[in-house]
């Protein structure tokens, strides 16, 4: 059974530290949530032995199976308990049949983990490549007898979020490449071509237009002072690496990216499409908001919003409505914690946090596509200026030489 180092706050607001052998994190959580403590921080100690760990000299996490594959290993167990066929004979099939190697091995260890006497539950929580929160719904569908159920949500939770990383990732890589190109061809035109074209205008020994005396001048600044312009974009960079590897640094920075126009909207409204969905599919499968909370916080790829979810669950607990905790400026959208109060009221958050995920889902399509229609044009048009810049000085500066 794992070990969990802890870091709690009791009554009295004093710090506790320890470690406490449990079969899952949730219930070591609960443990001390009954002592009347606020749980700070909770992790599994290294054993070793771990499936899920990387040990020394281990490359057994290499071929970890991927989350696409194991979605669809879920609602193919899914499809055959609907049928009617056992977990267990369900499982073998997938292991046996499946077209996925990584699949195969991690279906057989399930199925050997089973055999032994334990829950699923168990098994999928010490299994490389399946989510936390997979674990968390096996162990609802255990206790309320509706496994297909559970393990559909939790292929649709996974489907989401990949989508929605893979969707956001596009938005934002297409014009990083474009500006990079952007920024190589402005670099080539200063740096090789604008002082073969000075050396040749200044050669005729006549005045230049302004315009042209002005690309030289420039072209000449940024010969001069290439080395230093080169430290000072490795100095930022470093300076920038060392800032995210930091917590503090990291959440600043996670903070301020979310007051860039549309780039910070486009990462609000992806942040609240995480926790809806999360929330919403973990409480309407029976499991409770702090319980839910846990794994939300996990799901959340930014350690801001991580660290939100982590104060709320600490309000809660102090007797805080969750959706008070979540009217964050600048942070989540406005509309989850005016929803999640009505949730709160009448007692259907689940249904209410499924239809705040959807439409947050149809906004960040539409954000995605006016960040298309929008970024990918201006930095053609900025390219354009560079370039034309370029060839009218030129040519402006030829056609005063020549009389």
């Amino acid at each position: 059974m794992p070990t969990f180092a802890f870091v709690a706050r009791d009554d009295a607001g004093q710090t506790r530290s320890g470690a406490i052998e449990a079969a899952t994190a949730a219930l070591v959580a609960t443990q001390l949530r009954t002592r009347g403590w606020i749980v700070v921080t909770l992790e599994q100690e290294d054993t070793g032995t771990s499936n899920k760990g990387l040990g020394a000299g281990s490359l057994k996490n290499l071929f970890a199976p991927r989350s696409v594959q194991v979605e669809l290993s879920l609602r193919q167990l899914a499809v055959m308990l609907r049928g009617g066929i056992s977990l267990l004979s369900a499982m073998q099939t997938i292991a046996t049949q499946s077209d996925n190697r990584a699949i195969r091995r991690a279906y057989s260890a399930l199925i050997k983990t089973v055999q032994a006497g334990q829950p699923l539950s168990q098994a999928v929580e010490a299994q490389r490549g399946f989510p936390d929160f997979l674990a968390q719904l096996v162990r609802v569908g255990e206790q309320t007898g509706i496994q297909e159920t559970v393990l559909v949500r939790a292929a649709d939770m996974m489907r989401t979020r990949r989508e929605t990383l893979r969707e956001v990732a596009t938005a934002l890589l297409y014009p990083l490449l474009v500006l990079l190109a952007a920024v190589a061809a402005t670099g080539f035109i200063v740096t090789n071509l604008l002082p073969k074209l000075a050396s040749l205008l200044e050669s005729l020994g006549k005045p230049l237009p302004a315009i042209t005396q002005s690309l030289i001048t420039t072209s000449n600044f940024v010969n001069e002072w290439t080395m230093q312009i080169f430290i000072a974009i490795i100095v930022s960079a470093i300076g920038f690496l060392l800032t995210w590897l930091s917590p503090a640094g990291r959440i600043w920075v996670e903070r301020s990216s979310l007051r860039i126009p549309i780039i910070g909207k486009l990462f609000r409204i992806s942040g609240t499409l995480t926790f809806s969905q999360t929330l919403g599919v973990l409480v309407g499968s029976g499991v409770s908001v702090l319980e839910s909370l846990i794994t939300v916080q996990e799901m959340h790829t930014s350690t801001y919003f991580a660290s939100i979810v982590q104060r709320s669950r600490d309000a809660i607990i102090r007797g805080q409505n969750l959706a008070d905790t979540l009217r964050v400026p600048g942070a989540y959208m406005p509309l989850l914690a005016t929803m999640t109060a009505v949730g709160e009221q009448s007692g259907t958050l689940d249904e209410v946090l499924e239809e705040v995920s959807n439409f947050q889902r149809a906004q960040l399509s539409a954000m995605i596509k006016t960040l298309g229609a929008l970024v990918t044009p201006a930095i053609i048009v900025v390219v354009g200026a560079i370039v034309g810049y370029v060839y009218v000085a030129f040519f402006v500066g030829m056609f005063s030489v020549a009389g």
